[in-house]
């Protein structure tokens, strides 16, 4: 029986083993050949699925029957799976997670990068497979609805807990809800994020952020007010609308890399996973093989994340970041870690690689830490700094590949990809990739 025959009859049952996971929620199998993306599975499942696309290229199928579950199949713990939209891989025991991200970076490097020979490090496990997220998103519905929204609808999944969040967050949850409902000013979203609660101190507070629709009500000024009253773990409260911003008490994230403790404002990114986070600033450090001697230059530096750790141990490094705000903020870093080895450039990758190139800088190390759309801006560019090492961290392996692909045409081979888990449960995964000058 032909397969394309089959995928046209949608009542049709279709035996399928799962080879592997496709970068995203779905697992991979073929059918004569063709390839078939099949959501909730595992690789080593065996599986009858029923087709409801069918592409030029692939298929794309739904379980009807799971025939013989895989070794790495487990039943989610979370009630809200799938429901939700997140946490797509959670029913992979975590050492499956952990080897399908392997795989992932491997095959995105051999097949979109056009590798043959990857240097690839066994990936380092997240230091939490739960509760580790300091900040959620979440989704509002008139101001009395808050929840998850899976991906492609507008379905609100309201949630009472969440177990990659940290600990405390069903309590706030609640307080949220009530303040949430006593709010005149329309929501869309609410941010809700985790921070120390001062340089000197280990304990924990919560902010919130919430984003307005339309204009801000003067009447919500006293329901914020009640809200850090009632809540002494609750530190401050944000919201935001087109060009305005009304803020009560402290809406800083504050974590710790390098032993510094680094400040960054609401709203600007900060990583999910500061447990991980720690070990992937240390994991770069030591790849970086960074010294006194040498010269930095950093793209997308952010609030100084990876600056002030490289900074310290470095000749002098240059910063660049878009963003006003986290601009300052690596500024402020810089000056309370006491380095004065550092400048920051107000600019887009792209303006602060030409502004410095034409200044005639030189730098012996590059290291760049772009969004998930990569860093095609500014890659073909790189080498006239004249580096002889440089750094890329990923937070998507198509886009590191396609850059590093690139890289290595200018004379630049792969020495080390360390994979890092930043964010368990999910298909995501962080990696730092080494090149260095050969020709």
């Amino acid at each position: 029986m032909i397969a394309y025959q089959l995928f046209r009859m949608a009542s049709q049952r279709i035996p399928l083993t799962i080879a592997s996971l496709s970068y995203g929620p779905a697992g991979v199998g073929r059918i004569d050949g063709k390839v078939v993306f099949v959501p909730g599975v595992a690789p080593g499942d065996t599986v009858e699925v029923r087709i409801n696309e069918e592409k030029k290229g692939y298929a794309i199928g739904q379980v009807v029957t799971i025939v013989q579950p895989s070794s790495v199949r487990r039943t989610p713990p979370c009630p809200y799976v799938p429901r939700c939209g997140g946490c797509s891989w959670q029913h992979l025991t975590y050492e499956g997670q952990l080897r399908a991200k392997e795989s992932l970076v491997y095959e995105q490097l051999r097949r979109i990068g056009g590798m043959t020979e990857i240097p690839l490090r066994p990936i380092i496990p997240s230091p939490q497979e739960w509760r580790y997220r300091h900040r959620i998103r979440l989704r509002v519905e008139g101001n009395s609805r808050l929840g998850f929204s899976p991906p492609r609808s507008h379905e609100v999944v309201e949630i009472e807990t969440c177990l990659i969040a940290w600990r405390d967050v069903a309590t706030h949850l609640r307080a949220v809800r009530e303040w949430l409902s006593s709010l005149r000013t329309p929501l869309k979203d609410i941010e809700l994020t985790v921070s120390k609660s001062s340089v000197a101190e280990r304990e924990q507070t919560l902010f919130v952020i919430g984003d307005a629709r339309g204009t801000f009500h003067p009447e919500d000024d006293q329901a914020c007010r009640r809200l850090l009253a009632a809540q002494e773990d609750i530190a401050g409260v944000m919201l935001r609308g087109e060009n305005w911003r009304r803020t009560w008490g402290e809406t800083t994230v504050l974590f710790s890399v390098d032993d510094e403790t680094l400040v960054a404002p609401a709203g600007v990114f900060t990583q999910v996973n500061l447990a991980a986070n720690q070990t992937l600033v240390e994991s770069l450090v030591q790849l970086c093989g960074v010294h006194k001697e040498h010269r930095l230059v950093e793209l997308y530096c952010g609030v100084g994340n990876l600056s002030i750790p490289l900074a310290r141990r470095a000749r002098t490094l240059i910063g660049v970041e878009q963003d006003g705000t986290a601009v300052a903020a690596a500024r402020a870093n810089a000056a309370r870690a006491r380095l004065i080895n550092t400048h920051f450039v107000h600019a887009s990758a792209q303006e602060g690689v030409r502004q410095l190139l034409t200044q005639g800088v030189q730098g012996d190390i590059i290291v760049l830490d772009p969004p998930r759309i990569g860093a095609a801006e500014v890659i073909d560019e790189l080498p006239r700094f004249g580096a002889a090492v440089i750094v890329y961290v990923s937070c998507d392996p198509a886009t590191l590949a396609r850059d590093v692909r690139r890289l290595h045409q200018h004379g630049y081979r792969l020495r080390t990809v360390q994979p890092l888990d930043m964010f368990p449960q999910t298909y995501h995964v962080e990696t730092i990739a080494v090149s260095v000058l050969t020709c």
